[in-house]
């Protein structure tokens, strides 16, 4: 039998919203109907996480199985970082095992695409150009030219969606249907900014019911990998550029209709991360794992629901438009954030999220002396409000923490503790 055609569908900026996600953490009432199905006929994973809350550096983990200090991509492509071309990729790895390889729309690990090993990549646009409705005919042609290819294909289908301004793309929902999540403060102008990021998502939930529709017309659904993934946290405030699990967990569904594997609506609770992504991949078509990478295959967390996965997540912020190095350690009872920098604010707010209807709500209460360490019992304040890293009752925990942090940095050669990280960005491309 064929190996299973693989699809890796990878919005922008969305973190747990869909309606199926929907928990005491991040609370909505979406209507996401198409990948609702998707996950109650695949697999859902609850505590997904990625290597960094923001875009390139995060989904340069993905491509790579290896941290950003590792692989060398620690800002934004479009700020002129890049992956380093010492670097394997998804693709790469794959075209090795017999697979064409397939680039639709955005990207934002390379200044220049052709490096990352696709066979083909669609017509480099401007970023706002990648947008669900430009990309969907893209999608059915190339998903009919490959019905009947002798060798499965993989494809990335990136899409600029769910990025501010939202209003660009799609229309806002009626903002008393809105749930704010606590995170953010209750107030007109944070609904009313919800509900445009609420209106953008349907869009996405339509163009996926759509591919699903076109994956069954030509015959190729049962035997395709169908995977739905994005970068990092929502673009709001104490969320996106922050360590935070508003900022750093995410939602992985996947559905493959022939394989028990990836069906029946199981949902799994295990600590994932996305540079985990990658080996399970290669687990599941029978290729070998390499050796130097950070990320392991959750396939046997598939054949067995029970077992156990991560014990930890590693976590970590350097360059987005400032220097901000932070790194952090998750457990399921605690969460330890080392700041490296001094800043006269708790968090980051990007200036395009400080200029939304929301950023002005948080500017003011975020104007604090961040403090350099920060430490939240998870089990009693899951929206990690009461710092306790200078509470003395939980000094031992402090120091466990911050020596596993430590070990973990040094094992994997981090440059930040040999002080600042080179700025090493290159004149930032108007395409790629």
């Amino acid at each position: 039998m064929k190996k299973p055609n693989i699809i890796l569908f990878i919005s922008h900026d969305q973190g747990q919203f869909l309606g199926c996600y929907d928990s005491p953490q991040t609370p909505n009432s979406l209507n996401t109907p198409n990948l609702d199905k998707l996950a109650k006929e695949g697999i859902r994973f609850t505590n997904y996480f990625c290597t960094a809350p923001q875009c390139s550096p995060s989904r340069g983990g993905i491509q790579t199985s290896l941290y950003p200090h590792q692989n060398g991509l620690m800002g934004l492509v479009n700020k002129g970082w890049t992956l380093p071309p010492n670097n394997k990729t998804i693709p790469m790895y794959l075209r090795e095992n017999g697979y064409s390889t397939h680039l639709l729309g955005l990207q934002h690990e390379s200044v220049d695409a052709k490096t990352l090993g696709y066979d083909t990549i669609s017509k480099r646009k401007k970023d706002y150009n990648y947008d669900t409705k430009n990309m969907l005919s893209e999608y059915k042609k190339f998903i009919e030219k490959h019905k009947d290819d002798n060798k499965p294909f993989y494809a990335n289908l990136g899409v600029i969606e769910i990025h501010r301004p939202f209003d660009i793309w799609s229309e806002p929902v009626d903002p008393k249907t809105v749930i704010v999540p606590p995170f953010l403060p209750e107030s007109d102008k944070v609904r009313e900014d919800l509900s445009l990021f609420y209106g953008i998502i349907n869009p996405v939930d339509e163009t996926i019911g759509k591919i699903i529709e076109i994956l069954d017309n030509t015959g190729l659904r049962e035997n395709t990998l169908f995977i739905y993934t994005t970068d990092h946290g929502s673009p709001f405030p104490r969320a996106k550029c922050t360590l935070y699990d508003p900022g750093i967990k995410t939602l992985l569904i996947m559905n493959c209709p022939n394989n028990i594997f990836f069906t029946g609506g199981k949902v799994f609770e295990q600590m994932i991360s996305n540079i985990d992504l990658m080996p399970t991949l290669l687990d599941f078509i029978g290729a070998e794992i390499p050796k130097n990478i950070e990320g392991k295959s959750f396939l046997p967390v598939l054949k067995d629901t029970n077992l156990p996965f991560r014990r930890e997540i590693f976590t970590e912020k350097n360059y987005h438009e400032i220097y901000d190095p932070m790194r952090s350690i998750r457990t399921r009872e605690f969460k330890y954030i080392r700041n490296y920098e001094p800043s006269q604010s708790l968090y980051q707010i990007p200036i395009y999220m400080e200029k939304g209807l929301s950023g002005p709500e948080l500017m003011n209460k975020a104007k604090k002396q961040r403090p350099k360490e920060e430490l939240y019992d998870l089990k009693q304040d899951s929206n990690e409000i009461h710092n306790l890293a200078y509470n003395l009752a939980y000094n031992d925990i402090l120091l466990e923490y911050r020596l596993i942090l430590h070990n973990w940095m040094k094992k994997t050669h981090d440059p930040l503790l040999k002080g600042k990280i080179k700025d090493e960005r290159q004149k930032p491309p108007k395409k790629y």
